[in-house]
């Protein structure tokens, strides 16, 4: 049964999202919590899982770092010898991602955490530290993720199936990250690239996403994509940040591309 489940969940990931991976929710009465996708959500995964190379331009807050993990999660538990490999600023944010997927999977019944292992259970395992996560498959190759904080050579020695930019326009020494980074992926067969973040003026970020020929899917997500933000919440936020409004939770892209 759970081979026939893995199956299905290989061909249909809203499904093996919206069923199986939960995520962390500080607003609700208990933490951990299904992923209850938005419309918006769901758009989103269809459209990601229909191109290999994807930009994302978000404003703040909107889950969609969990949502890319999801997809991570998905990849590295429904087929072996898989490797995601994901980027951040910091290695304390580096550690976040791995912190975050663990999460997913240890609340998950198709996998289960070593040295926790269920009385009977057959199926795969996975091992978590602060900065790799693995999962052992007793008829397949290892998986694995890995995050580095950013640095000029971070992934230049690596082969992924999913290469993932966490606030892809605040990293520091993009150009020379990308230009390593990209043959990781750049391959005729697979492997795939999102690069998430909110607007920076000037980055390497805001180059590729307002470039219309560069083949890569370019993804905008607004303020309201959250269906629990109204006009009432906008107003009290934008009464907060004031001229920074646009920055951090733009309605547009050309609102965001109007940041000073």
């Amino acid at each position: 049964l759970r081979q026939y489940e893995i199956d299905y969940c290989r061909d249909h990931i809203l499904y093996y999202i919206k069923t199986y991976t939960h995520i962390e929710d500080k607003d609700a009465p208990e933490l951990i919590q299904p992923f209850d996708l938005w419309p918006a959500q769901e758009e989103v995964v269809e459209s990601l899982m229909s191109h290999r190379l994807n930009i994302l331009l978000k404003a703040r807050q909107l889950g969609f770092t969990w949502l890319v993990l999801a997809i991570a999660s998905w990849l590295l538990r429904c087929w072996t010898g898989r490797t995601v490999i994901m980027l951040s600023r910091t290695e304390e944010e580096a550690m976040e991602l791995i912190r975050r997927l663990g999460v997913i999977l240890r609340n998950m019944p198709l996998i289960a955490e070593a040295g926790n292992v269920p009385a009977g259970w057959d199926g795969p395992t996975f091992r978590q530290t602060s900065l790799k996560l693995e999962i052992y498959f007793p008829d397949g190759p290892m998986s694995v993720a890995k995050a580095f904080a950013s640095s000029p050579g971070a992934v230049r020695s690596f082969t992924a199936d999913l290469l993932i930019f966490d606030e892809w326009a605040f990293q520091q020494w993009a150009k020379e990250i990308w230009t390593s980074a990209f043959p990781a992926i750049n391959r005729p067969t697979g492997g795939r690239f999102f690069g998430i973040s909110t607007i920076e003026r000037g980055s390497l970020f805001e180059e590729i996403f307002t470039d219309p020929d560069n083949g890569f899917n370019k993804i905008f997500i607004p303020w309201y994509a959250d269906p629990r933000r109204d006009e009432a919440w906008y107003e009290s936020t934008k009464r907060a940040l004031g001229d920074m409004m646009t920055q951090e939770y733009p309605a547009t892209i050309e609102e965001a591309l109007e940041v000073p």
